[in-house]
């Protein structure tokens, strides 16, 4: 707001309202789950906070959150801190990241860029054909959910490969970068104890191996 001039110094058009994406979850919601219809953002505002086991519900059908496992409940524990959300549930966060192979398979995922600044893009058939084949591996290897993998690697696609299936298996994901000096890599790894180390055999930077 401007002190000389109180109004507003920008305000979305009717149509930019109308085509927002919260605009159209609140007619959803609307129809599905007995939001407010009317009242733009402040009516819907207040339905999440009273109906708030309704509006997380809600929010998670909109965006089409999977869960494997079922949830029992919304919110199984109210208690601040320590508020407990859909109990029973659960949700891979490899599955979602990759969702977009089921409709935009010929899409780049990543457009890879190193010093020689030519984009190398990888499709997200792609990326979800590495992350699959990587994830069978780790599994293969005996990884489980919530064994902690490493990854001691730069900004390369393999980098978000080994993410990716780390995630796809359960598994805790930690990484640091290859110009980290050797006494802050063993501080780092030795206290999560991983049980698989993804790294390189050097780096570029600046125009040097």
């Amino acid at each position: 707001m401007s002190t000389a001039n109180p109004s507003p110094l920008w305000q979305p058009t009717d149509e930019v309202v109308a085509q927002a994406q919260v605009t159209k979850f609140q007619a959803w919601a609307a129809e599905e789950h007995g939001a407010p219809s009317g009242g733009g953002y402040a009516a819907l505002h207040r339905w999440s906070v009273d109906e708030l086991d309704t509006f997380w519900k809600a929010v998670t059908e909109w965006f089409d959150v999977r869960f494997p496992t079922p949830y029992t409940r919304v919110l199984g524990d109210r208690s601040m801190p320590g508020a407990q959300w859909f109990p029973g549930a659960t949700v891979n966060y490899a599955e979602h990241a990759l969702r977009a192979a089921e409709t935009r398979a010929d899409e780049p995922a990543l457009l890879y860029v190193d010093e020689t600044h030519e984009a190398v893009p990888v499709t997200w058939s792609d990326l979800r054909r590495q992350v699959g084949s990587l994830a069978a591996e780790l599994r293969a290897l005996g990884v489980r959910p919530g064994d902690r993998v490493s990854g001691y690697l730069p900004n390369i696609p393999q980098a978000v490969v080994a993410l990716l299936a780390t995630a796809a298996v359960g598994g805790v994901w930690t990484s640091c970068a290859p110009d980290f000096g050797a006494r802050s890599v063993l501080d780092r790894f030795q206290q999560i104890e991983p049980v698989v180390l993804f790294t390189v055999d050097g780096y570029r930077y600046g125009g040097k191996e």
